[in-house]
């Protein structure tokens, strides 16, 4: 596999440091040198006929900056720093907003992705070609296919998704999540109430309360083959967690802060959604991908400053 050393304004002293190191002719030549073999000081010194001390030194501005790599070797006449090439490029990305770019990450979930589930029929999976499996049979919600979901319905229970710590920038101490969802009615009822719960980190964030499973008109993204008559479209709700409070939209719905969330704690980030055993309107879910409904996304989650 080829390594690449990644240059760019994020780093401008290490950017500085590899730029000095390649304005030497010395120190290229050592490079064109160690790209055939692997070659000791003295040897270097022989091929570029100069100094052991000046190829020592040029050797140690190339290793300082990670484009040479050196090891101890003993031999019939003693110690010596055997050298060799430690990367196989170099790209530079001369975009000025690499800095505000690092402190901040976008992260689209298909909504297939769930790591666990809990579901109660009437239930189902969409995919952009036709139902997967059979409706009201939790069976379906375990094949492999379920990875093409782009409409997912029930009546009660959960989907959890799981994303790994490592995606996520230290200096984070917001995150925003939003989807597109609906209740779920028999066929589509516009005025069906239902509770749909956000938990983070197994922390409940909050509840929305969807007015209805809309089927008024078809949904804008929706395939051809998908009946007029079952739900159509949801409504995309953003949730966005700070330093102080919750909002949902622009409404405060809980006092939970990011910190709260231990989200560099663990391996992984939770991110569970459903509708729970006593939640006051029981009206189901119908969760939304970006081939069905009004709204081309997915789950997408965002985490900055």
């Amino acid at each position: 596999m080829l390594k690449i050393v990644q240059l760019g304004f994020q780093d401008e002293n290490y950017l500085l440091e590899v730029i000095r190191a390649l304005s030497s002719p010395n120190r290229l030549a050592i490079l064109k040198a160690l790209n055939v073999k692997s070659m000791n000081i003295k040897q270097l010194s022989d091929l570029l006929n100069q100094p052991v001390s000046s190829t020592s030194m040029n050797v140690d501005i190339l290793e300082a900056c990670g484009l040479v790599r050196t090891e101890m070797q003993l031999s019939q006449f003693g110690r010596s720093r055997l050298c060799s090439r430690n990367c196989d490029g170099i790209s530079i990305d001369l975009q000025n907003d690499n800095t505000a770019k690092s402190d901040e990450i976008e992260i689209s979930l298909p909504i297939g992705s769930y790591f666990d589930c809990r579901i109660f029929p009437d239930c189902g999976i969409a995919t952009l070609t036709g139902n997967l499996g059979i409706d009201s049979e939790n069976n379906c919600f375990y094949m492999p296919e379920r990875y093409q979901a782009q409409l997912i319905w029930f009546r009660k229970g959960y989907l959890e998704y799981r994303i790994p710590k490592g995606q996520i920038p230290p200096s984070a101490k917001r995150m925003e999540i939003s989807f597109e969802v609906c209740s779920e009615a028999p066929f589509y009822r516009n005025d069906f109430k239902s509770d749909i719960t956000l938990w983070i980190n197994g922390i409940e964030i909050g509840t929305y309360t969807s007015p209805g499973d809309f089927g008024d008109r078809r949904g804008r993204l929706n395939p051809d083959w998908w009946p007029d008559v079952m739900t159509q479209y949801g409504m995309l709700v953003t949730w966005k967690i700070g330093e102080r409070n919750s909002l949902l939209g622009a409404e405060e719905i809980s006092l939970r802060k990011f910190s709260d969330l231990h989200i560099f704690e663990n391996d992984f980030i939770s991110i569970r959604i459903g509708v729970k055993d006593d939640a006051k309107y029981q009206g189901g879910m119908n969760l939304f991908g970006k081939g069905f409904g009004d709204h081309n996304q997915d789950i997408r989650i965002k985490f900055n400053r």
